[in-house]
């Protein structure tokens, strides 16, 4: 038995067979060929392939050929481990190129080419990333609105953006409406569309303004002094838990509701107040808070109207 010709055999069927792509003997002898391993006849190779099973390896003959059944990796396992090698922060290119190569030796070029998709999938979606992140930094850069499209919301919105923060690994897109100066922020990879314009900014707002804004609601959403409170959500839909997850980073959705690690303050509520009765709190010591706070500010507001008859 030639050990040269037996090893190349046994890497031509790992890598260019499968249960979808059997080999036959003038393929086998072909591919060997290529490799400089020269074959008299055809019956070498089933002498070959006989020895191959006699030895262990598990070598399927069908009607269309012969193929290599056992791996020491299936396919999910070069999946799960490539995508922990990919997500390696510290490592370089090259670094995870030689050791992807290593992983696909293990599978057939057909379920190598497959997974190959699913990276240009993934790397696809992080280069339209960048140009969302380049069309805004543009946008911010000039002055000009954006017109964007995000998730769960149905109708384009045209936004003046103010601000890119990151926090925790994450983007916020700090925004006014044209017809209003108050701020927005929602999280930047929860825009799938952006779309440059040549519109102006027709309203400004001071840095300082910006600054604040953005200080409060991470003070609000991390602070240390946080602590979890509960909710339910009475009218469900796409639209209001969109808007929940712009309006708070840190949301974590449960089966009836949600619950946020805030600090429980005036900037909670004042977000709060936006949604009405469509959510409620389920923690009564905040619950109570809450209506204190919206006490005030009635009253607040009708000692205004007051003084402004007056």
């Amino acid at each position: 038995m030639n050990r040269e010709r037996i090893i190349t055999l046994i890497e031509i069927l790992r890598k260019h067979s499968d249960a979808d792509h059997p080999l036959n003997a003038n393929d086998l002898i072909r591919l060997l060929e290529e490799k400089g391993v020269k074959i008299s006849n055809r019956k070498t190779i089933y002498e070959d392939i006989r020895s191959l099973s006699d030895h262990g390896f598990d070598v399927e003959n069908t009607n269309d050929g012969y193929y290599l059944s056992e791996a020491p990796f299936s396919l999910s396992e070069i999946k799960i481990i490539s995508d922990s090698l990919n997500s390696l922060k510290a490592a370089d290119c090259e670094f995870l190129e030689k050791l992807n190569s290593k992983l696909y030796s293990f599978i057939s070029e057909y379920e190598e080419e497959d997974l190959k998709k699913l990276e240009y999938t993934i790397r696809h979606e992080k280069g339209r990333f960048i140009n969302r992140l380049e069309d805004t930094l543009h946008a911010l850069n000039n002055d000009e609105t954006l017109i964007i499209k995000r998730k769960n919301k149905k109708e384009n919105e045209e936004i003046a953006p103010l601000f890119l923060h990151r926090l925790n690994d994450h983007y916020y897109l700090y925004y006014h409406y044209q017809n209003s100066d108050k701020i927005y922020h929602c999280r930047f990879d929860n825009i799938t569309q952006i779309k440059l314009t040549d519109h102006k900014n027709d309203i400004v707002i001071p840095k300082e303004e910006i600054i604040r804004n953005i200080n409060e609601s991470t003070n609000a959403y991390f602070s240390k002094k946080a602590e979890t409170i509960r909710f339910e959500i009475i009218e469900d839909s796409e639209e209001i838990r969109s808007r929940l997850q712009d309006d708070f980073p840190n949301i974590m959705f449960t089966k009836d509701g949600f619950a946020l690690k805030v600090s429980v303050n005036h900037v909670l509520f004042s977000k709060l107040v936006a949604y009405g009765d469509k959510i409620k709190i389920s923690d009564p010591k905040t619950a109570e808070e809450y209506i204190a706070y919206l006490k005030k500010i009635i009253t607040r507001n009708s000692s205004g109207n007051r003084n402004k008859r007056s």
